[in-house]
Order: structure tokens, then sequence, then C-alpha cells
């Protein structure tokens, strides 16, 4: 005699956040089956509204009422970073697991007090880094993994645009920590994920838009054990072919190269063999050109999230993880400061 298994009842959520990026994360959300979106929440009033109608929610201005009166599997928190830490021991407090958007903090004594304050009460955390969930970036480390180029001993990972990131994220302009804590962030994320983790780096920046407060182009150089890394980012770099917001990667090692060019032309040069590649990224109703890579890759993280839930596996950026590149990220930013090498793990110690 056989029974059938009861079907386990879908996570129930809030996203805490209906901003720009969060839109994003609704959409991806709704795609999945496992989960239910009970609660939105933000201190806009009209724009919480209209996320609560268009996905089917209850709205909350106060994230406080949020918690005190929904029964949450987790929450995706998509705020800025200034609102983070609240947010994450609000959730730790009442035994919610978590996601939270980066840059997790902009000081490290915030990040860690965050990592902790779940750790303690052994609740999931998982930080939405999802430049390495991109299906580019997923095949690289497949084929690196695979062993294809053998051993890397070199990378270069690069963003450079001209596109205007300050029209629908205004707060960029009077920042006075811009492109590493924005983007390169991902790209140093990336380079830890092909190559490894560094155990020095020197960085230099530059402010050339006169309008902000911040850098608007960042220059890194990582030094592995056995490889070293160029993380570039611009926001001032003019071509006559806008590949916003695609990053390039150049991946070299003692069998091969692997190089990812403009518009996803991916090549792999393995033991002297050719191979070239058109990667189609994968659709979504809600997602458009030029933003469809990125939008996949909300939902390849958050299903990875759903995954770790299921199975009770640590996240690929776990809070954990995530405080190593927070790190890498502010000692970019220390060694542009006093022009010397920064010693990583210095801010963890």
């Amino acid at each position: 005699m056989t029974t059938e298994s009861t079907p386990r009842s879908p996570y129930r959520f809030a996203v805490i956040g209906t901003g720009f990026f969060a839109q994003n994360h609704l959409h991806a959300w709704a795609e999945i089956p496992e989960v239910e979106l009970v609660a939105v929440c933000d201190i806009d009033e009209e724009r919480v509204q209209a996320a609560a109608r268009d996905f089917g929610a209850t709205p909350y201005t106060d994230a406080a009422a949020l918690f005190a009166n929904e029964d949450l599997d987790f929450v995706d928190i998509a705020t800025t970073a200034p609102t983070h830490r609240m947010m994450v021991e609000l959730a730790a407090a009442h035994g919610v697991a978590a996601i939270c958007q980066k840059p997790l903090a902009w000081e490290m004594t915030d990040a860690k007090t965050m990592v902790r304050a779940m750790a303690d009460k052994n609740l999931p955390f998982m930080v939405h880094e999802n430049f390495r969930f991109q299906y580019p970036m997923r095949r690289i480390k497949e084929l690196i993994d695979s062993g294809a180029i053998g051993r890397p001993f070199f990378g270069r990972i690069s963003f450079r645009t001209a596109h205007d990131v300050y029209a629908a994220q205004p707060w960029l302009i009077d920042n006075p920590r811009m492109i590493i804590i924005d983007v390169a962030v991902h790209l140093l994320d990336l380079a830890c994920c092909f190559i490894g983790r560094p155990e020095t780096l020197f960085a230099d920046t530059l402010r050339v838009n006169p309008r902000i407060v911040g850098e608007d182009v960042a220059t890194i150089l990582l030094r592995m054990p056995d490889a070293t890394c160029i993380v570039d980012a611009s926001y001032e770099t003019k071509s006559d072919h806008n590949t916003y917001p695609q990053t390039f990667v150049i991946v070299e090692g003692t069998e091969g190269t692997i190089t990812l060019g403009p518009d996803y032309h991916l090549q792999v040069v393995s033991r002297g063999t050719v191979t070239n590649e058109d990667l189609i990224i994968p659709s979504h109703t809600w997602s458009s050109v030029p933003w469809n890579a990125i939008q996949d890759s909300v939902h390849a993280i958050q299903r990875h999230w759903v995954h770790c839930l299921d199975t009770g596996t640590t996240p690929e950026t776990s809070g954990a993880a995530t405080l190593e590149l927070m790190d890498i990220t502010l000692g970019s930013y220390e060694s542009a400061e006093v022009g010397s090498r920064y010693r990583v793990g210095t801010l963890l110690d």
C-alpha cells in the first residue's frame, strides 16, 4: 500500500521596498510557485498601493506593523542600504528568514551586526548579489569548473557605459561612495567566483562627471595566491554601441581562455580548439532588452533561495560570504584613499 505525501504549503513572504529594482523582484517571485506573496511594504503610499494591487498583496507603510501582523517564512528586503540594518534586525527579532539587497551596508560594523543577528537565531540569510546568477556568468563558471581552460591565472571583469544611471537612482548623485559600491561590488564578487579570493588589492578612482559627489570610474587590481584579476568600472565611457548593462569577462588559464564580449558573445579557446557562441538569455514575460540578463538573474537567485530553504543548504551569497565581499569592497575605498595596497581581511579582524 502506498500513500501520497502531503504537498508542502508555499513559503509565505513579504517584499519590503517597492521601488525601481524591486519591481524585478516582484515579477520574478510571481513566476515561482513554491512561494506566496502576502504583503508589500514601502513608505511611499502611492507606490506600495500600486504594488499591492498589481501583485495581490496586503500593503503596509510601516515595517514594524508588517512583522507584527503577518505570519511570514521570509522577507525580501529591497530598500536602500541605510535601512537594511533596521529591517534585518526586525526580521531576526520576529524569527523570520531574510534576503537583503546589496550593498548590505555602508559600514562593516553594521554588516557584521546583521549577519550576527540572523546567525544567533539560526535563520537563513542571503544577500541579493545577483550578477553571478546571470546566465552568461553561470556558463563561464561551469566552463572553469570543468577544467576547460586549466588553472586560471589572469582575469579582467569590466563594466563600462555612459548610460544615465542617475535617472532611476538619483541617490547616486550625492552619495560619497558611488561606482564601487553600486556596480564594482558585483564585479568583485565575480572575480572571487571565477578565480578565488584575493590576498591583496590596489584601487584607484576618478570623478569625471562634475555633477556627482562620488567616484564614477574605478580600477582595482586583485592579487590572488597564484593569479591576478583586474576589475574596472566606468559610468562615463562613450561608445558607438551601447552595451549597457552588460559585463565583459576575460579569464585566461593554463590551457585556454574564456572571453565574454559585447552582446553576450562567448568564445572559448580550450587546448587549441576554438568555439564561438552567441548566448541567448532566458526570457520572461516581464523582461525586456537591455535589462533581460539582469532580470533573469533576479529570477535565478530567487530560485536559488527557495532551493536553499527546501534543502537546508547555505546560499552562495550568504551573509558570511558577503562579509568577505564587503571587506574587499570597502578595502578598495581604503586603498584608493591612502594610495597603497590593502591586505584583504583587515576589516574582518
